[in-house]
């Protein structure tokens, strides 16, 4: 036996590790790299970011081929109820930050009679849809009927 500060040790238990030791150390190891290679974007490259920006550009593809064959309703009485629905949803949505009345708040007012953005129902689709640099952030979550209600009701309230 090896004597250092008093403190005898066995010659025995210097040379080999125990058995559960080595095992739990292994195990460690392998989680860490499985925990790498499944959690870290810098190795992996895979991002809940880049995932969430894929969904967002399958949305606007889905809103833009199916929004311009449609556009504004043919009939006077089509384009008041879409323009009734499209009232509730932005009372719901969008009057947070854009007035109740239009008259805006946190964001512009919609009022009219021009917009930074266009003046068109395809335009205000757009601008709902996409967002602006401005501030405003897209919400295609809200799927293509609820986002065109939403125009018909800005466009046909708005002052021309």
């Amino acid at each position: 036996m090896a004597d250092f500060d008093g403190i005898k040790e066995r010659e025995q238990g210097k040379k080999k590790m125990p058995l559960g030791m080595t095992v739990f150390f292994l195990g460690l190891v392998i989680c860490g790299l499985a925990y790498m290679y499944l959690f870290m974007p810098a190795i992996t490259g895979w991002t809940q970011t880049a995932r969430y920006e894929a969904k967002i550009k399958a949305k606007e593809a889905a809103v833009t081929e199916r929004g311009n064959a449609d556009m504004h309703p043919e009939t006077e009485h089509q384009q008041m109820v879409a323009a009734d629905k499209g009232r509730k949803i932005y009372l719901a949505e969008c009057a947070v930050c854009h007035g109740e009345k239009l008259e805006g708040g946190i964001g512009p007012g919609l009022k009219g009679p021009k917009f930074r953005y266009g003046d068109g129902l395809a335009d205000h689709v757009r601008v709902i849809t996409k967002g602006t640099a401005q501030g405003m952030p897209g919400f295609p979550q809200l799927g293509t009927a609820k986002i065109k209600s939403v125009a018909a009701f800005i466009h046909t309230s708005h002052q021309h």
